[in-house]
C-alpha cells in the first residue's frame, strides 16, 4: 500500500486513474509514462514492472491490440452484485460465485482457480466473470503453484503485492478432507483464515472429527466450517447493507 496524508493508494487504483484521464484506455507506454511523474507514485527502482505486473493482474484492465500492435488496456466493469440467484445448474459453482460477489461487497479482490473458470457457472455466466483477480499471469506476486488449486480466496494487499486473507473449499459432496488439504498448501506465513462450505450436517460432521487429527489438528483454530444457508445469509446480509450503501451515495474506500 502507498500511505499519503493518512490515505492509502494501491498501484490498482494508480493505474486506474491514468486509464480515466485518458478516456478509459491507453497503450501501457502511455500509462507508465502518465505514472513516471505521478505525485502518489513509490520511488522504487522497479515501479515500471510493477505497473506492467498490476496491468496483467487485474480483471478490470483488459488487454487489446491497438492498430499500431501496441499493447493496451481499456477499463471494464464487472458484474454488478445482485439479489440471490434463483436457478441451481451448478450448486458449486454457485457457491463460488457468492463467495466471489461476497468478497468483493466486504472491500477484497477475490481469486478463483483457472479450471473452475472454466468449467463451473454462475448466473448463467462462466465464473471467470466474477474474480476481480487473474490467476494464470506468472507475474502475480503469489507462490500460486501451492494454491492454485483454491476454489475461492479473497485477497488483501501490502508493500509487497497481493496474499490471500480469506480462503474457502467449497465441498458439494462429503469430500471434506480433500478440501482440507488443498488449504493447508497455502503457505502459513499468510496467517489465512481457512473455511470449508459444505451442504449440512454431514459435511460438517466429518469436518470435526478430521480436525481431531494430524495434519489438521495442530491448525484447528485457523478453520472454520459454514453450510450453504449461512453463505446464502452472509451474502443477503451484504448486497442489502451495499443497497443501502448506494442509495446514500457512500463511496467505499476502495472504489476512490
Amino acid at each position: 500500500m502507498i500511505r499519503i496524508m493518512a490515505q492509502t493508494y494501491t498501484w490498482k487504483e494508480l493505474v486506474k486513474e491514468a486509464l480515466l484521464a485518458r478516456g478509459g484506455e491507453a497503450s501501457l507506454q502511455e500509462i507508465t509514462k502518465a505514472l513516471k511523474t505521478h505525485p502518489h507514485r513509490p520511488q522504487t527502482a522497479t515501479w515500471n514492472a510493477t505497473v506492467r505486473r498490476v496491468v496483467r493482474q487485474y480483471n478490470i484492465f483488459e488487454p487489446f491490440k491497438s492498430a499500431k500492435g501496441e499493447a493496451c488496456y481499456r477499463l471494464v466493469e464487472l458484474p454488478t452484485p445482485s439479489a440471490l440467484p434463483v436457478g441451481k445448474e451448478d450448486p458449486h459453482g454457485e457457491q463460488q460465485g457468492l463467495l466471489l460477489e461476497l468478497g468483493r461487497l466486504c472491500g477484497y479482490e477475490t481469486f478463483t482457480n483457472a479450471t473452475d473458470k472454466k468449467i463451473r457457472r454462475f448466473r448463467g455466466d462462466s465464473l471467470a466473470k466474477f474474480a476481480t483477480v487473474r490467476d494464470t499471469d506468472e507475474m502475480l506476486a503469489l507462490p500460486l503453484e501451492k494454491m492454485r488449486t483454491t476454489d475461492v480466496m479473497w485477497m488483501a494487499e501490502d508493500s509487497v503485492g497481493l496474499y490471500p486473507r480469506y480462503a474457502f473449499e467449497v465441498e458439494h459432496s462429503t469430500k471434506v478432507k480433500d478440501g482440507l488439504l488443498r488449504l493447508l498448501k497455502i503457505p502459513e506465513r499468510f496467517n489465512t483464515e481457512l473455511y470449508v462450505i459444505g451442504p449440512g450436517d454431514e459435511e460438517a460432521e466429518l469436518f470435526t472429527r478430521y480436525l481431531r487429527d494430524t495434519p489438521f489438528r495442530q491448525h484447528a483454530k485457523r478453520f472454520h466450517f459454514f453450510r450453504y444457508p449461512d453463505v446464502a445469509a452472509f451474502y443477503q446480509s451484504g448486497f442489502t447493507f451495499n443497497q443501502h450503501r448506494e442509495n446514500w451515495q457512500i463511496q467505499s474506500p476502495s472504489n476512490r
